[in-house]
């Protein structure tokens, strides 16, 4: 009546006009907590169930002369309450659908919008293509033109644009215009990854700078570290940075080569140019321009498999 509410009845209470109101009691309530506590005292059990109801209040309150509002909701899916596992995994589903359709409202591609988990601080541009499997949680963002494949999963991280990330994990990181990343790759928190740097395979990042046109394709681990630009990292290559109670710094400059399976002992600096031999364990500085070989030489002693009891002439 005027907006305001003059009661609530339960089905089994209600009389045949009052069955005919079409709108229901959701069970929210705002209180004035004294009000309420007084009204209290004055419910009884002069009902079909013999129990007492909360909601006789409304109409105590009104006898009082007080006013009782009511927020009408166009969309019911509002009202609903989550009391166990299945009514929690019901409301996040019709959160999700609704993040996802704004989305995809704005220009976002989804190849499946039900099986994409995007949180709503999360800001994706115009133009971004997501795959299935993909999460994007926290303060997420995502620049127009980039990628997401399947299993990708996004925390905290700031990605440009044209950027393509395959079956991944970005945390805390900043991914700048044109990277492209995995599959099976980590990125983790404190790193950023310069225009149009190559992270591949079994790749870890932590706690790094990588400069533009870096490349590192396979099994390698950049932790610690600054790397310039266009530095090539051979596969098996492992930054080893901690001693087993502190982090150390490694810088390479740019235009540096690092030879496959190579491990770079820090703290060290590698200048602009620099190579190193495959297989080498750096643990001093190479200087610019400047080839570092850290292996032992090899030595081929002819005819030393004959005596061995894996070769042909010694098998029975």
């Amino acid at each position: 009546e005027n907006g305001e509410v003059l009661k609530i009845v339960e089905q089994k209470d209600a009389s045949e006009y009052e069955r005919q109101v079409k709108e229901i009691n959701t069970g929210t309530y705002v209180f004035d907590n004294k009000r309420l506590f007084e009204a209290l005292k004055n419910i009884n059990t002069n009902n079909a169930q013999g129990e007492y109801y909360l909601t006789d209040v409304i109409s105590i309150f009104r006898n009082n002369g007080e006013k009782v509002g009511a927020y009408v909701l166009h969309d019911f899916d509002e009202s609903l309450g989550v009391n166990d596992r299945v009514a929690l995994a019901t409301a996040e589903d019709i959160m999700r659908r609704r993040i996802n359709k704004k989305h995809m409202v704005n220009g976002v591609t989804f190849q499946n919008p039900a099986a994409t988990y995007i949180d709503v601080d999360a800001e994706i541009a115009s133009d971004v293509m997501i795959e299935a499997n993909v999460t994007l949680k926290g303060n997420t963002k995502v620049g127009s033109g980039s990628v997401l494949t399947n299993g990708t999963y996004l925390v905290d991280a700031t990605i440009g644009e044209n950027v393509v990330i395959t079956n991944s994990m970005i945390e805390q990181s900043v991914v700048k215009d044109g990277v492209t990343i995995g599959p099976f790759a980590h990125v983790r928190p404190d790193s950023t990854l310069e225009k149009n740097v190559h992270i591949g395979n079994f790749v870890e990042v932590k706690s790094s700078i990588v400069g533009e046109d870096t490349k590192a394709g396979h099994l390698t681990y950049i932790g610690n570290a600054t790397v310039g630009s266009e530095v090539n990292f051979g596969a098996g290559t492992i930054i080893a940075n901690y001693d087993g109670q502190h982090k150390f710094k490694t810088t390479i400059g740019n235009n540096v080569f690092v030879g496959s399976n190579s491990t770079i002992i820090a703290p060290v600096t590698l200048g602009d140019n620099a190579l190193t031999a495959a297989g080498s364990t750096i643990s001093d500085d190479v200087e610019k321009d400047a080839l570092a070989i850290g292996r032992g030489r090899q030595v081929n002693k002819a005819g030393y498999a004959l005596n061995k009891p894996h070769h042909p002439n010694n098998k029975k």
